[in-house]
């Protein structure tokens, strides 16, 4: 109790409630104004407080972001705010109960989820997802994650109105593999992602408008942590999921 109450802030953005945000990315730096377009923030909206996620947009209709994200128990509602880079030209949805797909409520074998918006983005190109014929990244491969949150240290404070920051991490062993997630650490020195950075993704080709999205970020550590676990959008029960649920919904 008494961290959330150390998190608890005022957001200063505008339309933003006061709200408890477990969100870090430390030892990145700010993200061109043609990179990462497509990220964007998913608010889970609890009786007491409202706590956020990212994600990326994979289709004009379509959000890919961690499963844990989504408690059906506490939260009751979600919103998708795209435009939250770099202009802050907010677009805003509400995601309906029959639009949330979650590929495994156990999060054991891919902590993974798909929100479909009620309408298209307007003037933001989505991130691609990799060919049917993909792999998982393998030890050494660079890719990039990105995220709002602090750049201070692993207990600072959180503000959203700061720039979205980016980070390269390199892939490498998990500490304790399990089916369909890979890793990564830091090229050179200790990085760190925290309890809220979920959901973002890991892509390739950094600086280009767009990018291809191969991982999503599961932070569900209750402290931060160097080694980031990613579930792989390549593994074949994921990836045929999400062609799936997109197809059919």
């Amino acid at each position: 109790m008494a961290m959330l109450k150390f998190l608890q802030l005022l957001l200063l953005t505008a339309g933003v409630e006061s709200a408890v945000v477990k969100h870090r990315l430390i030892g990145g730096k700010p993200c061109g104004n043609n990179e990462r377009l497509h990220q964007v923030w998913v608010f889970q909206v609890t009786h007491s407080e409202k706590s956020f996620c990212g994600g990326t947009l994979i289709d004009k209709k379509w959000v890919l972001t961690a499963a844990h994200c989504y408690n059906k128990s506490v939260i009751r509602s979600v919103e998708v705010w795209a435009g939250v880079h770099p202009k802050r030209a907010y677009q805003k949805f509400n995601i309906q109960e029959r639009d949330i797909h979650i590929f495994d409520v156990t999060e054991r074998t891919g902590d993974i989820m798909l929100l479909k918006l009620p309408g298209p983005v307007s003037g933001i190109t989505p991130a691609k997802l990799p060919d049917s014929s993909c792999q998982t990244p393998v030890n050494g491969e660079q890719l990039q994650i990105a995220g709002h949150g602090s750049t201070v240290n692993q207990t600072g404070p959180t503000d959203l109105n700061q720039p979205l920051q980016c980070l390269d991490l390199q892939v490498t062993d998990c500490p304790t593999p399990i089916t369909n997630y890979f890793c990564g650490e830091g090229l050179n020195s200790p990085v760190y992602v925290c309890p809220g950075d979920s959901g973002g993704g890991w892509l390739k080709k950094r600086f280009e408008r767009t990018g291809v999205i191969y991982g999503v970020l599961n932070s569900r550590w209750i402290q931060c942590t160097s080694n980031a676990r990613f579930t792989s959008v390549c593994a074949s029960p994921i990836r045929n999921w999400i062609n799936d649920t997109m197809t059919n919904h």
